[in-house]
């Protein structure tokens, strides 16, 4: 055997332990992808690279500090292979330069926003600066503005605008803002348009733009958790959510969206949803099928979020039909189980004080639920509101 061969009969399991040290749900295929993306793409910011690689930024600055110790990162600020990295990549992976086939007008998305529609893209950033704090309690992380217009393009594209009866699950990504500004710009005309929302904040900022920009839409507060209201059940041609990022969120939005849609094969639905390793994907496929729904269109990293270190800033958007076997998996009846990443997964942070140096606990189960409800009461100690996040000593 070659000394290439031997070194590549090497590699896999030299990525399986980086893999394993970080808990990388994609294995080592996922760092041997960080590595060929940093090769053909970097020097890259980490915020970049978990964008292009369409994973958690947490968890990609996590393998980032294995292969800086493993000698195949230079350390510093951002991502760049040393020499012994793209040796690696070069010898190992089989890496050669990089050829982009992505459309160079819509980079990949299938739809672009054309200069036609500037104006309305300038009135969503300017509904979106106006908004609320976010909630990460409720799993909140608007898109951008831009991603809002393309979504609302993408489902005039699908036939799912004009002359529809349409249902928004959850609304902190302003769609119905988006989706009624487009329809004003193009002269297309939805038969009906209604939000369900939960958060009080979301529905002021909703009303605002309503009445600012004279749109069309019924807004309810109506917490999904809670049977569909009687009125809404059956009357809707197309639903959309941008739901919880759990698997049992997306299926009690999605369910509820389907108990508002008409008893109809080849209904369109939209879900907005993380870009995920692949035996998550196949969860989430496992029980859209459940729910007798087929994705006709998966577009990976269509949405682009504001913050959203979870989702690596980016997810997918998926065009769904109804069948003849379509139903919902939660009927009329309050749904129990937990929805939210912060009671699935619950997490405990820890804050020191810059004035005084005192900890506080941060969590759900906490006296403070985030770190924007500590910083807006103060330290308990001397009401400072400057803190420094304490990092777990243990190794990835």
């Amino acid at each position: 055997m070659t000394d290439r061969e031997t070194t590549g009969a090497a590699a896999p399991s030299r990525l399986t332990a980086i893999a394993a040290a970080t808990d990388l749900r994609e294995g080592a295929e996922g760092v041997a992808l960080i590595l060929r993306t940093a090769f053909r793409d970097g020097p890259l910011l980490l915020r970049d690279l978990a964008k292009a690689v369409r994973m958690p930024l947490p968890v990609v600055g996590a393998v980032r500090r294995e292969l800086e110790l493993a000698g195949l990162l230079d350390r510093g600020h951002g991502v760049e292979l040393s020499l012994a990295g793209q040796d690696f990549c070069r010898d190992v992976l089989g890496v050669s330069a990089r050829h982009d086939s992505r459309c160079s007008c819509c980079h990949g998305h299938g739809v672009v926003v054309a200069p036609d529609l500037e104006r309305v893209l300038r009135l969503l950033e300017e509904h979106a600066a106006l908004g609320p704090p976010v909630d990460v309690t409720l799993d909140q992380a608007p898109c951008t503005p831009e991603t809002a217009l393309r979504r609302a393009l993408a489902m005039h594209e699908a036939g799912a605008l004009d002359g529809r009866s349409i249902i928004i699950l959850g609304d902190d990504d302003s769609m119905s803002v988006a989706l009624m500004l487009l329809a004003q710009a193009i002269g297309a005309r939805p038969r009906r348009l209604t939000v369900l929302e939960l958060d009080p904040g979301r529905i002021a900022h909703l009303d605002g733009a309503r009445q600012r920009h004279d749109l069309a839409f019924d807004l309810v507060a109506h917490d999904l958790r809670e049977p569909l209201p009687a009125d809404l059940a059956g009357r809707f041609d197309v639903f959309e959510t941008d739901p919880p990022y759990t698997v049992d969120g997306m299926s009690l939005f999605v369910s509820r969206g389907l108990e508002a849609l008409r008893s109809e094969p080849g209904l369109p639905g939209f879900l907005s949803y993380g870009d995920l390793a692949p035996d998550d994907l196949l969860d989430l496929q496992a029980r859209l099928t459940e729910m007798g729904l087929v994705a006709t269109r998966i577009r990976p990293s269509f949405n682009h979020y504001q913050g959203a270190s979870i989702l690596g800033s980016v997810g997918q958007l998926i065009d769904l039909k109804t069948t003849r076997r379509t139903k919902s998996v939660t009927g009329a009846e309050t749904f129990a189980a937990p929805i939210y990443t912060g009671e699935v997964r619950p997490r405990e942070r820890r804050y020191q004080c810059r004035a005084c140096a005192a900890i506080t606990e941060v969590g759900l189960a906490e006296a403070f639920a985030t770190i924007e409800a500590l910083k807006e009461k103060g330290c308990p100690s001397c009401g400072g509101t400057v803190f420094k996040r304490l990092h777990a000593k243990t190794a990835y």
